[in-house]
């Protein structure tokens, strides 16, 4: 009970002093990773700490209380090492699958998705210097709309489409070139 006073660290120390090892024979007992074995007890220990404070002893038992604790703290942990080796699982399926691609496919891959980027980059800059409307036309021009359905769709004159568009079209060469030359040197 002195224990769940956050200030009183000659309390928690004591707790401390008679939990840590039993916390410890616990984590043996339930076949946790001896290397993990001092961490995961640190990790008891601080959500023990966090949560005495709400410990209420008319709700349950305290050893009930902290079998709770301990196996949620458990249970935290198989969650991370299970997220943990399906990410090396998915990061060695990655490297066994670049190991076994062919460096030109790899650079083929990295080149498309290079112009993919230097592209966004580049109709980004475009939203900024041109109106919604002058973009719109742009985009849909490269969705590869005809000059008539663009004009249908955003109720616009044929020759207000192909003023936009090649006006927008040549400042977006100019934006793809010097983005290359900035990013690419």
């Amino acid at each position: 009970m002195r224990a769940k006073d956050p200030t009183d660290e000659e309390a928690w120390a004591e707790f401390v002093k008679y939990y840590e090892k039993f916390i410890f024979h616990l984590l043996h007992r339930m076949s946790i990773n001896a290397d993990d074995f001092h961490d995961l007890v640190q990790e008891v220990l601080i959500k023990l700490w966090k949560s005495l404070k709400t410990y209420d002893r008319s709700q349950s038992g305290f050893r009930t209380w902290l079998a709770r604790v301990v196996r949620n703290a458990v249970w935290d942990y198989f969650a991370r090492e299970k997220r943990r080796s399906t990410a090396m699982a998915k990061e060695q399926e990655i490297a066994n699958h670049l190991r076994e691609t062919p460096a030109t496919e790899v650079e083929a891959m990295i080149e498309k998705e290079w112009i993919i980027y230097l592209t966004g980059l580049a109709m980004e800059r475009m939203c900024k210097v041109f109106s919604g409307e002058a973009v719109n036309v742009f985009a849909l021009s490269l969705d590869g709309k005809s000059t008539e359905e663009i004009a249908k769709q955003l109720k616009l004159k044929t020759t207000s489409v192909y003023t936009l568009r090649n006006r927008v079209k040549a400042r977006y060469i100019k934006e793809v070139h010097a983005l290359m030359e900035q990013l690419e040197g």
